[in-house]
């Protein structure tokens, strides 16, 4: 039977190094890592991520301070109603930008947009001044309308596999040939029913009825972007159409429902048109479409980032909204408001692109 021998003191204080002399060559030692605290790394991630997600935001309140401030626009800008026109003025283009998310969210551009309000506007006008119709079945049929044409660009876009880029673009000339020739560039001014040119002008709570119509489609787009199975399939067909078809998910019959919706909320901006002007007007602004465009891509620089949605479009929208209205009061040339909504979309259309890029960067290497 073995027994194990204890440990003297004194073996333990022979292991240890010996004292360093004088004459004994000085070794530089390796310096200590700089260890960061947990807590420091915390706080300026939450920073950088505080100020990359509400960047727009930001800007949006320093644009408003700055109209609301300025000896040039303070007297005007900081009023009541001058807020109340510039939001019902955004109202239109509102509807417009969360009917295009659908389909930008899905990989899709709609360049068609503002033609098929227009042709909503005009088409209703008509049914009231010369076919009689009501007020709620003008409505209806103004907002089927655009839903229709919507679906014929969804039907070519999926069957035909063309770029939506170029069937949007001639959807839009045939509408602006089509408007041309039906109303002879006159507009429709009488039998349009007072309540919806009432409802065009009028306030609830203070606030412009046609905001409230913009609010609750905000609401419907971001719930079904973001809260149903339909949301989900176009943000995974957006994202890869391939692994989307892969995965069981209808494809095409989802773009096309997605132009289907589109065309829907152009109608109700069709209509949102016609009640704030009172009138079918022909003159369709060219820049409908782009600053619609514009909004989309930019308000993927807040909230989500690198990501459409909705939270961010209506800031952008505001950020528009401010920044055009201020310097319509600083009495610049007209050019400059086509000016700004042009360079916006190509800011918001290259932030977007270096967005998108780091999300990718980002999952290719959280990847295994």
């Amino acid at each position: 039977m073995t027994t194990r021998s204890r440990p003297r003191p004194e073996d333990a204080v022979a292991d240890l190094p010996a004292p360093r002399t004088a004459t004994d060559p000085v070794v530089a030692e390796a310096p200590l890592p700089v260890v960061v605290r947990r807590e420091e790394r915390s706080v300026s991630a939450f920073g950088t991520r505080i100020v990359r997600q509400y960047s727009l935001v930001f800007l949006l309140v320093a644009s408003f301070v700055l109209y609301s401030t300025w000896s040039k626009t303070s007297a005007v800008f900081l009023t009541g109603d001058s807020l109340r026109v510039m939001v019902a003025g955004q109202a239109v283009i509102g509807v417009l930008t969360l009917g295009i998310l659908v389909t930008m969210v899905a990989g899709n551009f709609d360049l068609s947009v503002g033609n098929i309000a227009g042709l909503s506007q005009i088409m209703t006008a008509t049914l009231y001044a010369k076919h009689g119709w009501g007020l709620w079945a003008g409505i209806v049929a103004g907002v089927v309308i655009g839903g229709f044409v919507g679906g014929i660009n969804g039907l070519l876009v999926t069957i035909l596999r063309v770029d939506p880029f170029i069937i949007t673009l001639g959807t839009a000339s045939a509408i602006l040939g089509f408007i041309d020739w039906y109303t002879k560039d006159q507009s429709i001014v009488n039998g349009i029913p007072a309540g919806l040119t009432h409802f065009g002008r009028d306030n609830f709570l203070g606030v412009p009825d046609i905001v409230w119509v913009l609010a609750l489609v905000a609401v419907v787009v971001y719930y079904l972007l973001e809260h149903t199975p339909y949301g989900r399939n176009l943000h995974a067909i957006g994202s890869n159409r391939a692994a989307a078809r892969l995965v069981g998910i209808r494809v095409e019959r989802s773009i096309a429902m997605a132009f289907v919706i589109n065309g829907i909320f152009a109608g109700i901006a069709g209509v949102l048109m016609l009640a704030r002007a009172g009138a079918g007007n022909p003159q369709i602004p060219p820049t409908l479409a782009l600053t619609a465009l514009a909004g989309a891509f930019l308000g993927a620089a807040s909230f989500k980032v690198g990501r459409l949605n909705v939270p961010g479009t209506i800031v952008a929208l505001l950020f528009l909204a401010v920044n055009i209205t201020g310097l319509q009061y600083a009495g610049v040339a007209n050019w400059i408001n086509e000016m700004f909504t042009g360079l916006s979309l190509i800011f918001a259309i290259a932030l977007a692109a270096v967005l998108s890029k780091e999300r990718s960067v980002k999952k290719t290497r959280k990847s295994p």
